[in-house]
């Protein structure tokens, strides 16, 4: 008796590869029948929080460009740290979006082994961005400690050596995290092809974990390193209240690393990886956003106190076309101090479109007795005139000649 041939053809090998990569990327729980045409997805939360993020930290970034390049006029190392934080974020934001087109923010058993391969792709390369994002960022955030608070080496010891530990501490992190996630997967196809027999991949478990203690542990150390300078700071308690809290906005970003290393131990421990990965990436980018405003913040106020009168103006007045007049205005007044010989005045209000109030009658009647200083009457007039003649010895028949001009003038007057 012959035994059957138990050895699958290639037909029946394809066939079942391809029943594998059709099918769910993990076993539904009991009761539960895949869906993979419209399930139920995180698409519409992780596009509103990723734009609101990126839009927050652009418009807090380009406020910062624009105050350092316009009103301080001077550049320093944090500023070009800060920028490319951003743009790694900014970077990081277009494979995230990609990650919700390969069905990131579903569950697991809804998800087509097919579409979770290609979803892994995408976020080996957010993982790969978020390194240098993270430490840019931070790196901003720690050289204005050391431009703020520590002038000089001596001035500060213990602000300088912590901040020193901090930025090569988290250097020397970023780094072998960033080579790491290059490297996870020899060759690198594997990451994203997890059926190939070649190869071999390192386990990320304890990477992901590193990663969200690290940055915990680093963000406490960012909020409390500045305290012990600003308590000493000799300025009013109030002020110096003011103060601590703008940088004490540094606590959001350690409560968001708290969150964000759960939901990495979720991402870890759990099966469902295609939803906990986009619940973890949320706080990432809240993470990001809230260190780049967090470096912002310190240039922030330079700039509304300079357009803060501006808005001022255009909230009371309406309109430019009136803060335009009542600048003109000013500078006229300023002209008017700067050339005593300059006297003419307005003798009447401007005429405009809105009705006059008391008020604008009353400053009218106040510049109608400020020009009635400036001028004299017909009889003052030919008081000085004959004053001035007997003083030049002028003769009588000069003096009847000037009673004849006044004399022409009032016929004149009545006449008109």
């Amino acid at each position: 008796m012959t035994t059957p041939n138990t050895t699958p053809t290639p037909e029946q090998l394809q066939s079942e590869l391809q029943a594998i990569l059709n099918g769910p990327a993990a076993t539904p729980p009991a009761g539960v029948t895949p869906n993979f045409h419209d399930p139920p997805n995180l698409n519409v939360v992780i596009t509103l929080i990723l734009t609101l993020c990126v839009s927050f930290a652009t418009l807090a970034v380009l406020l910062r460009m624009y105050t350092k390049q316009f009103l301080i006029r001077a550049w320093a190392y944090e500023d070009y740290a800060l920028i490319l934080g951003w743009v790694f974020q900014l970077a990081e934001s277009i494979p995230s979006g990609l990650i919700t087109r390969q069905d990131g923010g579903v569950h697991m058993w809804n998800v087509q082994m097919k579409t979770f391969f290609a979803m892994q792709y995408w976020v080996n390369i957010v993982g790969i961005l978020y390194g240098p994002a993270m430490f840019f960022t931070k790196l901003s955030i720690l050289l204005q400690y050391l431009r703020i608070f520590v002038p000089n080496r001596k001035s500060n010891m213990f602000m300088f050596v912590g901040v020193q530990v901090c930025i090569w501490s988290l250097f020397l992190f970023y780094l072998v995290d960033t080579a790491f996630l290059i490297k996870i997967c020899t060759p690198r196809r594997k990451i994203w092809n997890p059926l190939m027999t070649t190869g071999h991949c390192f386990n990320e478990t304890a990477l992901y974990l590193a990663q969200g203690v690290i940055n915990v542990i680093s963000d406490f150390m960012i909020f409390f390193l500045p305290m012990p300078s600003l308590w000493k700071l000799q300025m009013p308690r109030k002020r110096k209240i003011l103060t601590m809290t703008v940088f004490a906005t540094g606590f959001l970003a350690c409560i968001t690393s708290i969150i964000r290393t759960y939901y990495t131990w979720k991402v870890v421990k759990s099966s469902d990886f295609s939803y906990n990965i986009i619940v973890m990436g949320i706080w990432t980018y809240a993470e990001l956003t809230i260190g780049i405003i967090v470096s912002c913040l310190p240039v922030l106020p330079r700039f509304f106190n300079h357009i803060g009168p501006k808005i001022y103006e255009i909230l009371v007045f309406g309109s430019w076309s009136k803060i335009l007049l009542r600048h003109r205005l000013r500078s006229t007044d300023n002209s008017d101090e700067t050339n005593p010989t300059s006297r003419i005045r307005q003798p009447f209000p401007e005429r405009s479109g809105e009705a006059s109030t008391p008020e604008t009658w009353k400053n009218y009647r106040h510049s109608k007795s400020e020009l009635r200083a400036e001028y004299i009457t017909l009889d003052e007039y030919e008081t000085q005139q004959s004053k001035s003649a007997a003083m030049n010895g002028l003769t009588p028949p000069l003096i009847d000649d000037l009673t004849t001009k006044r004399e022409d003038l009032e016929y004149r007057n009545e006449n008109v």
